[in-house]
């Protein structure tokens, strides 16, 4: 008797989310496991097999296609120094570029501030 349809079948299931675990931690293999098990739902029992051994067969190619370089966003991680999460920024004087107004910048991270609207000093001791 053939099952038509409903829940996969737990082998299926299991080797599918074992063939993944070939792609690197993260994004893309959550991604790609909660798409290839969801497609075995409402598969009978030979396609849940076929499904399954097509996964095992190109889980390397999957993983190919996954970490090319071209296919890897590389983000700048900017880390904002601890003294400056803390608020206890470095100021320094800046003069706009046609040099009628100034500013004060942090010599740390990115943060500006008005010049008039100085920022409280942090009393030391």
């Amino acid at each position: 008797m053939t099952r038509q349809g409903g829940r996969p079948a737990w082998w299926s299931v299991s080797t599918t989310r074992a063939a993944l675990r070939v792609l690197p931690p993260g994004g893309a293999r959550q991604r790609w496991r909660a798409e290839l098990t969801a497609e075995l739902w409402g598969l009978s029992r030979g396609e849940q097999l076929r499904h399954t051994l097509g996964v095992l067969r190109r889980a390397p190619a999957l993983r190919a296609a996954v970490t090319a370089p071209d296919r890897v966003v590389k983000e700048d991680i900017v880390r904002t120094p601890l003294r400056c999460r803390l608020h206890w920024h470095t100021w320094v004087t800046q003069y706009s570029s046609d040099g009628t107004s100034r500013y004060l910048k942090c010599k740390r991270c990115p943060k500006e501030s008005d010049f008039e609207q100085r920022p409280p000093l942090v009393a030391s001791g």
